[in-house]
């Protein structure tokens, strides 16, 4: 059982492990032209981390296109006890990074 618990630890904290790779959602400024204020999209960054985190690992931005995500987002909505207002905000947020070069 000790030599288990050894390998298992080894194998949880090796540099190499896929286990420890995980997305951090980037900071984003407000873009010019668009009417999205900081603090709507810091709302976003922390909603979209900590309310899709509650039930699955957070998938890249870029990983889905930019017109998919409010149909995402709307379609986890009722799941995360998002209201509207939050929702516009993680979808805004997405926007942001993804207008982000």
């Amino acid at each position: 059982m000790k030599r288990l618990s050894l390998f298992a630890l080894m194998t949880l904290l090796s540099p190499g492990c896929e286990y420890n790779n995980y997305y951090v959602p980037p900071v984003v400024t407000p873009v010019a032209g668009r009417d999205v204020d900081l603090a709507t999209l810091q709302k976003g960054r922390t909603l979209f981390a900590h309310r899709c985190l509650e039930c699955h690992t957070l998938p890249p931005i870029w990983h889905y296109r930019i017109e998919d995500w409010p149909l995402i987002v709307n379609s986890m909505a009722h799941r995360a006890s998002l209201k509207p207002a939050e929702r516009e905000a993680i979808i805004a947020y997405i926007r942001a990074v993804r207008a982000q070069p």
